[in-house]
């Protein structure tokens, strides 16, 4: 190690100290603002109705693709109200609600047909029965 003179400083080892700057004061202006008024609009949405039962009766019992479609639309009404889509919510309930009927008036009507069909089918004497 090398001796030094007491008056010549040494050599920095590593890495030099941090050197701090002083800068000039800022100056903030501040200027006083009156408070505006405030409208709060506070609502509570209520979830639209979703028609699920009927969908499921309707693809149960009805009308197999308009029943799934009512189903799906019914699906979309919860999902679309937990994200906040209110307005998608409500087209979607009309949509179920739409597809729901349509296919319960389908299906009720076909079964009317049918029975119709049946009563006529067994009401007309056949010309190869016997009678006796």
């Amino acid at each position: 190690m090398a001796n030094y003179p007491p008056t010549q400083p040494q050599p920095a080892q590593g890495y030099a100290p941090p050197q701090y700057y002083a800068s000039p004061p800022s100056v903030t202006a501040v200027q006083a603002v009156p408070p505006q008024p405030q409208t709060i609009i506070s609502t509570s949405h209520v979830m639209p109705q979703d028609y699920f039962g009927l969908a499921l009766f309707v693809t149960l019992c009805c009308c197999l693709p308009l029943g799934i479609l009512g189903l799906i639309r019914s699906n979309d009404v919860r999902n679309r109200f937990l994200v906040g889509d209110i307005a998608g919510a409500e087209q979607a309930s009309r949509q179920a609600k739409t597809y729901s009927y349509v296919g319960l008036g389908i299906g009720i009507s076909l079964t009317v047909v049918s029975i119709v069909a049946l009563i006529i089918d067994f009401s007309v004497p056949r010309d190869d029965e016997q009678k006796y």
